[in-house]
C-alpha cells in the first residue's frame, strides 16, 4: 500500500509526518512525503491512501477531492490549523462541510473537543471521525525528551518570542488575500472580510507592541533573545532587529525545538505559548489591548501582562530566578490534546487507521520509484535551467543533512526503524521504505 503525506508548512509539519511515515513503513508501507499534491493530481503516483491538512469546502478543494476519489485513492485528513484552541465550534463552517465530508473516508481530530464539536454537527458522518490527537503533540509529551537532548541548536538559555502575527504584507499581497477568501467561498462560510481586515489591523499593531517589547528588551537582559515569526511571516518584517547583538530573528527548526532549550517564553495567542506553557516552560502573555488577533485559550495556561513594564518586570524577575509560575491545569488541555497523555501516541493511532485500509483494500499496485526519479530529475534541471524558485514561504525544499539527523533520531523510538530507509527523490520529496 502507498501512503502519501503532503506537507504544506515544513517546520509545522515534518517532523510530526515523518513518525507517521516510519512508523507506516516500519509496517510495510511505501511512503512519500512532501509537497506531493501537485504530482497527484496530475497522476505521477499510483492509487494509495492521502493525509492532507484540511477538507475546507472551497470549490478547488472539493474538485480535487472529487478527482481523488474517481482514482481510487483512499483519503484522510488531519486539519493542521483548527480544533486545538477555537474558543468554540465556529470553525466547523469554515473548515467542514456534509459535502467534503462526503468524499472523505476518515477525519483525524486534535482531541475530545475537536471530536464531540465534528460529531455533533455531521452526525451521519460519525463513523470517519477517528479520536488520534495530531502527532505534533507527541513532541510534547516527556518520552519525546530524548529527541530534543540529541537536537543541539546554536543556542541555549535564551528568552523566546514565539509570534503569529497574521497577514503583515504589502497593500497589494493584502488585496490578492482577500481575493483567495473570495475566490475560495471561505466568505460563504461564515469569514467575512471585515474580519479579515481586522486580524490584519491588530496584527499590525501588536507587531508594534511586540517590537516595542523586544527592542526595550535588549537593553535590559544579558540573556539572548530568539524571535521566532509565523511560517507565512516575511522575515525581513524583521530587519530592524540586526543592530541588536543579543536579538536574533529564527524561522529554521520547529518550535518545539526551540520552546524546549529556552529559558522564558513570550507570546499573545500563539500555539507555540499553549505547547510552551504545558510542557513547564515559564511563559508570559503579553496581552497590552483586547485584541482580534490570536487565541485567548492559548493565553489562559500563561502568566498574563498587560503592559510592557509589567512585562519586562516579569522578565527580569524569572530570568533571576525570583519567581516561579504555577503549573498550567491539565485538565482543560487533555480535553483538547488526546494524545498529550494518552498511552498510545498520536501517531499510532493514525497508523493503526491507515493498516485496516491496507488490510482490507484492494489497491494492489506500486510505484515505479525508478521512472519517477528519472521525472523528477528532469523536472529539477528544468527548475534550475530556467531559474526558478522551488516552493514558497512555507516549504523550499528539504534540507538534506538536517532530514537524514532527524531521520536517524527518530530511529530510537522503535528497533523496527532501525530497517528503514529514505531517498531523497526530489528535492521537497522523500520515500521511505522497509529495506527488508
Amino acid at each position: 500500500m502507498n501512503l502519501y503525506l503532503h506537507i504544506e508548512i515544513l517546520n509545522r509539519e515534518f517532523h510530526s509526518k515523518l513518525l507517521i511515515a516510519m512508523e507506516s513503513a516500519s509496517r510495510g508501507m511505501d511512503v512519500y512525503l512532501g509537497r506531493l499534491k501537485p504530482y497527484l493530481l496530475r497522476d505521477f503516483f499510483v492509487p494509495g491512501i492521502i493525509l492532507d491538512k484540511s477538507i475546507t469546502p472551497s470549490p478547488h478543494r472539493l474538485e480535487q477531492m472529487k478527482y481523488y476519489k474517481k482514482k481510487k485513492f483512499i483519503y484522510t485528513s488531519l486539519d493542521e490549523e483548527v480544533g486545538l484552541i477555537n474558543k468554540s465550534d465556529y470553525y466547523l463552517e469554515s473548515r467542514y462541510s456534509n459535502d467534503a465530508l462526503n468524499l472523505a473516508d476518515k477525519i483525524f481530530c486534535w482531541g475530545r473537543f475537536d471530536y464531540n464539536n465534528l460529531v455533533k454537527r455531521f452526525n451521519k458522518n460519525r463513523k470517519k471521525f477517528i479520536l488520534s490527537g495530531n502527532p505534533r503533540i507527541d513532541f510534547w509529551r516527556k518520552d519525546f525528551n530524548f529527541f530534543y537532548e540529541k537536537r543541539k541548536l546554536e543556542f541555549d538559555n535564551y528568552i523566546l518570542f514565539s509570534l503569529n502575527f497574521s497577514y503583515l504584507v504589502s497593500k497589494s499581497d493584502f488585496k490578492k488575500v482577500l481575493k483567495f477568501y473570495k475566490d475560495t467561498k471561505y466568505v460563504d462560510h461564515g469569514v467575512t472580510i471585515e474580519s479579515i481586515k481586522k486580524l490584519q489591523q491588530d496584527s499590525l499593531r501588536m507587531y508594534k507592541k511586540f517590537s516595542k517589547l523586544i527592542t526595550t528588551l535588549a537593553k535590559k537582559t544579558n540573556l539572548k533573545i530568539i524571535v521566532r515569526p509565523h511560517p507565512a511571516d516575511p522575515i525581513n518584517n524583521y530587519n530592524f532587529l540586526k543592530k541588536y547583538k543579543n536579538v536574533s530573528v529564527i524561522k529554521q527548526g520547529t518550535i518545539s525545538e526551540w520552546i524546549h532549550h529556552a529559558k522564558i517564553v513570550i507570546h499573545s495567542g500563539c500555539t507555540g505559548g499553549l505547547e510552551s506553557s504545558i510542557r513547564g516552560l515559564p511563559t508570559i502573555s503579553y496581552c497590552p489591548f483586547n485584541s482580534y488577533h490570536g487565541h485567548k485559550f492559548a493565553d489562559s495556561f500563561s502568566q498574563k501582562t498587560s503592559n510592557l513594564n509589567e512585562c519586562i518586570k516579569l522578565v527580569q524577575k524569572l530570568s533571576k530566578n525570583e519567581f516561579k509560575l504555577k503549573k498550567a491545569n491539565s485538565k482543560h488541555i487533555k480535553y483538547r490534546a488526546h494524545n498529550l497523555y494518552s498511552k498510545k501516541t498520536g501517531f499510532k493511532i493514525i497508523v493503526d487507521e491507515f493498516m485496516k485500509f491496507k488490510t482490507n483494500s484492494k489497491i494492489k499496485k506500486k510505484n515505479n520509484n525508478l521512472a519517477l526519479r528519472t521525472k523528477f530529475k528532469l523536472r529539477d534541471f528544468r527548475t534550475k535551467m530556467l531559474n526558478y524558485k522551488y516552493g514558497n514561504i512555507k516549504f523550499s525544499t528539504f534540507e538534506k543533512n538536517d532530514t537524514l539527523k532527524v531521520f536517524e533520531i527518530l530511529k530510537g523510538l522503535n528497533p523496527k526503524y532501525s530497517n528503514l530507509s529514505i531517498d531523497f527523490m526530489k528535492k521537497d520529496i522523500i520515500h521511505i521504505k522497509n529495506i527488508n
